[in-house]
């Protein structure tokens, strides 16, 4: 039942919409994880048994433990507005928080079904396509699917289709290169696409000129990190302005450089900076960094963003370690289109139960 449950969270979640309060797109999903994650986490107390306090104690649980002690100790201190439950439209706050470090942790012991799992990726693909091709585009010309939102729509292509390349032949591989390269130019979303060339040029290196998995994430995080110069060499467009929100956010966290503002207190501190700094953003309303680890360091300062470094070492570690090519790509993708944009809680899910695969 369990494996059912995650592989459901990974790559049937993001299908729910339903047209009911302020968010029919991201509301629903959050709420429907977090139930689902609550049953998890209790049939695994039923189930547990002495000989499981063994796998409590690693690297990776501690560095979870060290985020979610961060989070509760804040929220205690600073109080902030809307923190515990997150803005209205995407609810994503100290409670859903709290639920993916869970979901991380428990998930490692959990494997996805063996018989079905590629069924699981191909219908969640096709699902994937069909629902951006009948959704259609929003007033800006992007498609969105059942995320709701572009940018998640191109992220949770970035994190099936890897699953469907891997499983399929080369007829398949082919076609699912194109449909995935077809999702992420109808949504319009150039993080999206930055991340799926990662994608491909990781795959290239491995399958094609059989580089080793550790050399070859070593160039993709290179160009990752090359990719992030991108919104500073603009004077105009939308990497631009994603540079100003950056500038802005490093001013944050300077602030406050230990323990950072308190876990969903990010569009505040931002605002009151934006004000200082004579930022153009200041007339915007900004409630994420565009880049998760600004995200992290506004909220938990350099202890929050120390942990989730070490994180996506030890995750990436373990992956390289394990041979396990079709997560390592997934995490590349993932990666890359979190450091420009904010996320589904759908994309959410996937890069933790990624880190928990890392440890297990």
């Amino acid at each position: 039942m369990s494996s059912y449950i995650v592989i459901f969270l990974l790559f049937g979640l993001y299908l729910v919409v339903i047209p009911l309060g302020i968010s029919p797109f991201e509301a629903p999903k959050v709420i429907i994880a977090e139930i689902l994650i609550d049953f998890l986490l209790l049939v695994k107390i039923l189930k547990f048994k002495k000989d499981d306090l063994k796998h409590f104690i690693s690297p990776q649980t501690i560095f979870l433990g060290v985020l979610f002690l961060l989070a509760l100790d804040q929220l205690l201190i600073f109080h902030p507005p809307e923190a515990f439950f997150g803005n209205p439209f995407r609810l994503q706050g100290l409670f859903l928080f709290f639920h993916l470090l869970i979901f991380s942790f428990i998930s490692r012991s959990i494997s996805l079904p063996t018989k079905e799992s590629k069924f699981f990726y191909f219908l969640s693909f096709f699902c994937l396509i069909m629902g951006t091709i009948i959704l259609g585009f929003n007033e800006n010309n992007r498609a969105f699917g059942t995320l709701g939102e572009p940018n998640a729509l191109a992220a949770t292509a970035l994190f099936i289709w890897p699953f469907v390349y891997f499983k399929g032949g080369r007829k398949i591989k082919i076609a699912s290169f194109l449909a995935c390269l077809l999702v992420i130019f109808l949504s319009g979303s150039r993080a999206g696409l930055i991340g799926f060339i990662i994608e491909s040029i990781f795959i290239s290196l491995v399958n094609v000129f059989r580089i080793v998995p550790l050399k070859a994430v070593l160039v993709s995080l290179v160009l990752v990190l090359l990719a992030l110069i991108l919104p500073f060499t603009e004077s105009t467009g939308l990497f631009e302005i994603r540079g100003q929100i950056w500038q802005v956010a490093v001013s944050v966290g300077l602030k406050s450089p230990i323990i950072g503002y308190g876990f969903g207190n990010i569009q505040d501190p931002i605002y009151q900076t934006a004000v200082e700094l004579k930022s153009s953003i200041q007339y915007s309303i900004i409630d994420s960094a565009h880049n998760f680890l600004l995200d992290f360091w506004i909220q938990g300062g350099a202890v929050a963003v120390i942990s989730m470094l070490l994180l996506i070492s030890l995750t990436i570690s373990g992956l390289v370690k394990a041979k396990r090519i079709i997560e390592l790509t997934a995490f590349l993708g993932l990666l890359t289109a979190m450091l420009f944009n904010p996320v589904s809680v759908v994309n959410l899910m996937a890069f933790w139960w990624l880190i928990g695969q890392g440890e297990s």
